[in-house]
């Protein structure tokens, strides 16, 4: 029976796909979870703030926003990871390659560019500025601009991205594989540019994130402050009341006690403990006014740790982009064991859909009550 050359490169290669695919065994499984996770939670929080709470605070408007924006954002990263990990040598489809890209691109940036606008509203409603906040109209246009900005942002990726032939080595024979990357014959330099340019942005994104985040903290901790002082400052007239009832023995015999101790101890355990004393009553209030500022305004802290997860897991995957874009051959000269570590650092930004959840259920008493609510009755 004779078998032609072609056939021959084709059963090759789906030796080296499958041996590929067994290597990325611990990555798919971490994908697969993930989006069950994001699916779960985020649709379980789409599901509460819509149909489960009565109160549509203004404060709660962006959060099913973002909710699903991550949800979406997870099926279609997590998709593109799963069909890439079971067809790492042999994926010939560049029309989808193209789209899965872009989408994704799209959706991340949707992400990244609506936690910039809670910051901002976030900053109006601490501030105080234009009523106190964002009319409904305002919110919505910015969600629509923020689709479009995106989706704008993302176009060159449909030329950047599609089927990639990868030169495969097996047996002393040279064998064409399909992979779903950068396009070979695309200028490198636009390539490196536009990589250089998300990184640019994202940090840009991140710093005026840490400016307003930075601006509302200190905006809330003042008001709290003063807030602190004029509800629990004694009141002169009450004092002078108690001073006057109080006896003047007493006060004869304090004073007399602490000039006994200052000098038997040499006066270096008195001043020790006053000063123990102060620093324990600044600390204490600085906690005071921490615990008052998480509990009071816990929409802004949550949001802020949100935005601080979602830079921490965005980073990573923009800096190995720039890394690909200038090292062509990055991806093929990695082991097997670097090759998965790399990919999983790659697409660790997923993480970022899983653990939002999480944190409206810490954050919102109102959510998680309702969650209980939901679990009791099931």
């Amino acid at each position: 029976m004779f078998i032609s050359n072609e056939s021959l490169s084709n059963i090759y290669l789906e030796e080296l796909n499958n041996a590929k695919v067994k290597s990325l065994i611990p990555n798919t499984v971490l994908i697969f979870a993930f989006l069950l996770a994001s699916l779960v939670g985020n649709g379980l929080v789409l599901f509460v703030y819509k149909f489960k709470l009565k109160s549509k605070t203004d404060d709660r408007y962006f959060i099913p926003c973002l909710a699903l924006v991550d949800m979406i954002a997870c099926s279609i990263g997590a998709t593109h990871s799963i069909s890439m990990n079971f067809n790492p040598f042999n994926f010939r489809n560049d029309l989808i390659c193209k789209l899965i890209w872009t989408l994704h691109q799209s959706i991340s940036l949707s992400s990244a560019l609506l936690l910039l606008a809670i910051a901002v509203q976030r900053y109006i409603k601490v501030s105080r500025l234009l009523n106190s906040s964002m009319s409904l109209r305002s919110k919505r246009l910015t969600i629509i601009s923020i689709l479009i900005g995106s989706i704008v942002i993302s176009v060159p990726c449909l030329v950047l991205y599609g089927e990639d032939e990868v030169v495969l080595k097996y047996e002393n024979r040279t064998i064409t594989g399909y992979n779903c990357g950068a396009v070979p014959n695309v200028n490198r330099y636009f390539l490196f540019g536009y990589s250089v340019t998300l990184l640019l942005m994202c940090l840009s994104g991140i710093f005026a994130l840490i400016i307003l985040y930075c601006l509302i903290l200190r905006i809330i901790y003042r008001q709290e402050s003063f807030r602190r002082r004029n509800t629990y400052r004694p009141n002169k007239h009450s004092l002078n009341v108690r001073a006057q009832h109080s006896s003047g023995n007493t006060i004869q015999t304090d004073i007399s006690n602490y000039n006994q101790q200052e000098n038997t101890n040499g006066g270096s355990d008195i001043k020790g403990h006053i000063s123990s004393a102060i620093q324990t009553g600044h600390q204490s209030k600085f906690v005071r006014i921490i615990c008052l500022i998480t509990r009071k305004h816990r929409f802004s802290i949550m949001f802020f740790l949100i935005t601080i997860l979602s830079c921490i897991s965005y980073l990573p995957r923009i800096a190995l982009m720039i890394i690909e874009s200038a090292i062509a051959s990055f991806w093929d000269n990695l082991t097997d064991t670097e090759y998965v570590i790399a990919l999983c650092v790659y697409r660790g930004h997923l993480l970022n859909t899983v653990v939002n959840p999480v944190i409206y259920l810490v954050f919102d008493t109102v959510f998680r009550s309702s969650c209980q609510q939901l679990c009791c009755r099931n």
